[in-house]
């Protein structure tokens, strides 16, 4: 059964063949429509005015939060914030948290296959207050090298952040076991869960990190919302970053007295329709329909594996075993800008580049790769296509 039917972008784009969805995945009709809604019929602030419309409206963006926990096995809802995305949850941390937790000489563990957004906010942050930034590399096969992760926690560093699924491989990483490893080391934990939200069932409970961050957009919602997950022992750690309404209990002119956890960390007007997009997004992957079809991705990806693997001069990268349905190559020595220009040309939107993950393809020994990423509207005839093109890329390239 096909679920691009429920999705607009396909009947406006009907001769595109969409392989990016790890950049950002189509949005339903029913999340549209919901935002829609809201701007329509319900578009006032929420928290704020005592008329039952205005109830109403943060009755429902209150919901969406319940959802987000119940989701992703939040004790609470008070355990989610709300930010703009994946890299401004990450931020929120380092300055909220880290920057008052962690002193001269402490350790922060990242993986060399991290996305930008889970790299460079440590690094600056480790230049800045001169913190040892640990860099675990990847094995031959693509995943972690464990080992080394085991020896660096024996410094004892105080934060491990950690992707759950490289965005540029889809490699699917073990962060139960390297989330339990550190906390045996008394380290905090964040997991950047933004490749694994929409592909990997999540419950951050039995995880047991303190922070889990993701991005509506990869999550068949709206662009622009995003989720910190806060578990309940770090609460009283986090610090503002951002002053304004809607985060304070009192103000004089001498002091200011502020809310506790979300409200702390969520000033001004909120992205109410983003919120309200995300619940309607969540409804949809919940669905059974959703469920059934995302099923098979994986045989998707296998298909894709196995017409991939019987072309010559192509070379895989990362963990092709677990893995979300994502095939990350090169074509000899052939550029990638070529190899994704000539593709597009053929109605084909793959992703090429360095993906926002420059260390690790410097650790690959690459410029970049092309990534094809499935989603659950893709279908055989979407991988079908994409190969043809492929090969009469090959062609054109003389290759």
């Amino acid at each position: 059964m096909s679920l691009k039917k429920h999705f607009p972008f396909f009947a406006n784009n009907p001769d595109l063949i969409y392989l990016d969805s790890a950049a950002t995945t189509q949005k339903p009709k029913s999340v549209i429509e919901a935002m829609s809604v809201f701007y329509s019929c319900n578009n006032v602030n929420v928290h704020r005015g005592s008329y039952q419309a205005a109830k109403n409206t943060t009755a429902q963006y209150e919901q969406a939060r319940s959802a987000v926990a119940n989701f992703i096995g939040a004790g609470s809802p008070s355990n989610i914030v709300w930010t703009k995305g994946t890299t401004d949850s990450i931020n929120l941390v380092a300055q909220s948290w880290a920057m008052h937790h962690l002193m001269p000489g402490d350790g922060i563990v990242v993986l060399a296959s991290e996305h930008h957004a889970n790299f460079v906010p440590w690094q600056q942050l480790a230049m800045q207050k001169q913190l040892k930034l640990h860099i675990i590399e990847l094995t031959s096969t693509g995943q972690i090298d464990l080992c080394q992760y085991q020896e660096v926690l024996l410094t004892k560093p105080k934060l491990v952040a950690v992707q759950h699924v490289s965005n540029a491989l889809g490699s699917i990483y073990p962060v139960a076991k390297m989330v339990e490893l550190a906390n045996e080391v008394g380290a905090t934990t964040l997991v950047d869960g933004a490749q694994a939200v929409a592909h990997l069932p999540i419950d951050v409970s039995v995880l047991n990190c303190d922070f889990y961050a993701f991005s509506g957009h990869k999550l068949y919602g709206p662009t622009g919302i995003g989720v910190l997950y806060i578990a309940e022992r770090k609460k009283a750690e986090m610090h503002p970053v951002q002053f304004g309404g809607e985060m304070i209990t009192q103000v004089s002119r001498d002091k200011t007295s502020f809310r506790p956890i979300p409200a702390l960390l969520e000033t001004g007007t909120p992205n109410i329709a983003g919120v309200i997009g995300l619940k309607a997004a969540l409804d949809f992957v919940n669905s059974e329909l959703y469920q059934t079809q995302h099923s098979h991705i994986d045989d998707l990806y296998k298909a894709l594996l196995n017409q991939l693997k019987s072309i010559d001069n192509i070379t895989l990268y990362g963990d092709l075993t677990a893995n979300v349905g994502v095939v990350s190559f090169t074509l000899n020595d052939e550029s990638v800008a070529d190899v994704g220009m000539l593709l597009d040309q053929q109605q084909i939107a793959v992703r090429c580049g360095h993906h926002c993950a420059m260390p690790l393809m410097q650790a690959l020994g690459t410029d970049g790769t092309i990534r094809v990423s499935l989603a659950v509207y893709n279908e055989l005839n979407d991988v079908n296509q994409f190969v043809k093109a492929l090969k009469n890329t090959i062609e054109l390239l003389d290759i």
